[in-house]
């Protein structure tokens, strides 16, 4: 995939250990010219089910990407950030909703949101749900965004896209890029268990793509709860030089291995009924037997238990 030179990018998603799909989805996106940024990275966690939570992802992020590659203008400042940030969130609100509404077994479906658009200097933060948006920047790592969830609730999320929700505002966040800020997209499957210290550690020694892959092991390895994604961009340029160079992202995730070996053999079927059949038919062989021969196997069976 070809990026701007300034920026070094990395991600990794997984299913985790406990879950059987990855309802997780990501987004990266160098916009052609005429929108107000020059990359869009983001991140969703769908909810719904085994098949509503990868579709609600799937569907907020793609319908992101059409409001925001629809909000075409020449203005690059902040205010053209923020218009075209608002006009993507209302874009995937409107496509989750779609969906649900046009399959009776997805009405409950929804998903979190969480974007970043990135412009010579300048960072706006869209945010819906609790995926995070962390910073770090001179050894010091800050969360960007504010979880809209309740933890007194089983971490209930308060806000949504989808979910039967008419309407979700995005909180919109504005802030300076510096040479050396390296970003982090999470969503909580990594957040809730890999510590700050830990993603401060790992986002400071590595490159973006390892950076990614370290944070989304350390998660998997402290039990693998709920799905995960890393998503990891680095500031290396001051400004936009017009460069592009070719990013070799992983295609799929790890665990979409066994998880296509699966579908392959299709679904594991019991054994009791072939075990009842074959009970079925040695009673009908010895039936056979004692009706045309004259073998009494009865009397042979209650005398080696009878005596």
């Amino acid at each position: 995939m070809k990026l701007p030179q300034r920026f070094d990018v990395g991600v990794a998603t997984h299913t985790g250990i406990v879950r059987s799909t990855n309802e997780d989805d990501y987004l990266l996106l160098a916009p052609p010219k005429g929108l107000p940024c020059e990359l869009v990275v983001a991140i969703a966690d769908g909810m719904g089910g085994v098949s509503g939570g990868a579709e609600a992802s799937r569907s907020g992020l793609r319908g992101f990407a059409s409001g925001l590659l629809a909000a075409t203008t020449d203005a690059a400042n902040q205010a053209a950030l923020e218009a075209a940030m608002r006009q993507g969130f209302k874009t995937a609100c409107n496509r989750v909703q779609e969906q649900a509404s046009a399959v009776p077994a997805l009405r409950d479906m929804g998903t979190t949101l969480t974007v970043l658009l990135f412009r010579e200097q300048d960072l706006v933060i869209g945010h819906v749900g609790d995926c995070r948006a962390y910073r770090l920047r001179d050894s010091r790592l800050v969360q960007l965004t504010l979880d809209h969830a309740s933890r007194e609730q089983q971490n209930r999320l308060l806000r949504v896209i989808g979910g039967s929700q008419a309407e979700a505002a995005p909180d919109i966040e504005r802030t300076h890029l510096m040479v050396g800020d390296r970003l982090l997209l999470c969503s909580d499957g990594v957040w809730s268990t890999v510590t700050d210290e830990r993603l401060s550690e790992l986002l400071g020694k590595s490159g973006a793509q390892a950076a990614a892959d370290q944070i989304l092991q350390q998660a998997i390895g402290a039990g693998g709860p709920d799905n995960g994604t890393a998503l990891v961009v680095h500031v290396v340029q001051d400004r936009a030089s017009g460069n592009w160079v070719d990013r070799q992202l992983p295609r799929e995730e790890s665990s979409r291995v066994a998880e296509l070996s699966r579908q392959t053999r299709g679904p594991q079927r019991p054994a009791w009924p072939w075990f009842l059949l074959a009970t079925a038919l040695i009673l009908f062989v010895l039936l056979c037997l004692q009706w045309f021969m004259g073998l009494d196997f009865w009397g042979w069976l209650r005398a080696q238990f009878y005596g």
